[in-house]
């Protein structure tokens, strides 16, 4: 019997040291679990690729702070060197551990780090092209204008005069009120990865309980329900609340209005909407250094009505999945498109090379600038109903693939936690 000691979990190792074993090749079978194979033998071949540019960087590049989107920062809670995670840690979640993330109560809990495989290949990618990438994890469970105050913190911090940012989903919005407060001027550019700048209908379905990600994590914690995690934890998040889709159209329901909601033991705090839409309203237009890269092309929620029993919502093919097209719009800054859906913005090779041309020139040929016609055809509607058959019984980690491992933050149900009592959505 071997006494050698376990190989270590790359969820629980600091960024660097993960690059760190990319560059060597040590614990390959295991970082390929992680990773995926393909992303793997990509990202061992950029982290060497950064080394090489390592001296030039660390003596003259500019810093970019690189920011995540909800649910893209490890959370935790730190006692000297000593750390425990809670999200996003498999054992923790399976004890009923995410009831300690409702606020006020879990505010103990601290950013610990960023989910890597969403957010390493942009670390990696920016350090190559000579930068200086900072990633900066957040507590997205909190308000947007706290969050950004304590970027801003962090960008002082940094003794840089003159940074860069580029930030993904809610990210976005957090940097975009952090340059309203830019008092010094700091922040140079700003990039905006899928923000959903006049909301997304994910925050709707994650506070109604029937989001898929909300779905496949509470099949793994084997004491609450979905529906007990949205009540106990979803609805006392203002972060969630302050991305709620914006009236774009007479015809939309007010979202920040709590007599629009389905009157049901879901119904959202009216006091936290009514803060959520303040901090809507304080949001800043874009100047000349922002810049936005949306999404298109994937079949995305873009409507909602009331219907008996929660809402119903509508999908069609424009946006990112996650963020309809119209809603990832920043009226007045400079933006560009491409057909990737919001998870995998990240992680396109066509996106980073635009990043990159964007910071250091302020334009890209990688990417149009041309907004594709509204898809206004409708692929199917859905409703709370449906959505609520779906990830009903527990699951065990250690006996989900690999596969759905890694895609597990991902708004798709993977087939381990398909109910054989789903129902179907029906087609339009």
């Amino acid at each position: 019997m071997s006494n050698s000691p376990a190989p270590p979990s790359p969820a629980d190792l600091h960024e660097d040291q993960v690059v760190a074993l990319l560059r060597s090749g040590a614990h390959a079978a295991l970082l390929s679990a992680y990773f995926g194979e393909r992303e793997y033998r990509e990202l061992a071949q950029l982290a060497k690729l950064a080394a090489d540019r390592g001296n030039e960087r660390d003596t003259g590049g500019e810093v970019v702070f690189v920011l995540p989107g909800i649910m893209g920062s490890r959370l935790g809670s730190a006692n000297g060197e000593t750390t425990s995670l809670l999200w996003l840690h498999p054992t923790a979640i399976a004890e009923g551990g995410l009831s300690q993330l409702a606020l006020p109560g879990g505010t103990a809990l601290s950013a610990l780090g960023v989910m890597l495989p969403g957010y390493l290949k942009l670390r990696l990618s920016l350090e190559i092209a000579g930068f200086r990438p900072i990633f900066h994890p957040f507590d997205w469970r909190a308000d947007l204008e706290t969050l950004a105050r304590a970027l801003l913190h962090s960008i002082e911090r940094s003794g840089a005069s003159k940074v860069h940012i580029v930030a993904h989903s809610m990210g976005g919005l957090v940097a975009r009120i952090a340059l309203a407060n830019d008092r010094a001027r700091r922040i140079h550019r700003l990039i905006q990865l899928g923000a959903p700048n006049h909301g997304s209908f994910a925050p709707v379905q994650a506070l109604r309980a029937v989001y898929p990600t909300v779905r496949k994590i509470a099949a793994l914690d084997h004491h609450n329900s979905a529906e007990a995690l949205a009540r106990a934890v979803f609805l006392t998040l203002p972060g969630l609340y302050q991305m709620l889709p914006s009236v774009l159209s007479p015809n939309e329901p007010d979202l920040f209005d709590p007599s629009q909601w389905p009157q049901d033991e879901l119904a959202p705090d009216a006091t936290m909407l009514a803060h959520a839409s303040k901090v809507r309203s304080r949001m800043p237009p874009p100047d000349e250094r922002c810049a936005v890269i949306v999404g298109t092309h994937q079949e995305t929620v873009t409507s909602l009505r009331v219907v008996d029993g929660g809402f119903e919502y509508s999908i069609r093919r424009d946006g990112d999945g996650t963020v309809p097209l119209s809603r990832a719009l920043w009226d007045g800054a400079a933006t560009w498109f491409v057909q990737e859906n919001h998870g995998a913005l990240t992680n396109n090779n066509e996106v980073l090379a635009a990043v990159n041309g964007i910071l250091k020139e302020g334009r890209t040929a990688q990417l149009s600038t041309t907004r594709p016609v509204a898809a206004n055809e409708l692929v199917r509607t859905v409703t709370d109903t449906e959505l609520r058959a779906a990830a009903t019984h527990k699951v065990h980690w250690d006996r989900l693939s690999l596969d759905s491992r890694r895609r597990i933050l991902d708004p798709v149900i993977t087939p381990e936690f398909m109910s054989p009592a789903a129902v179907v959505p029906h087609t339009a």
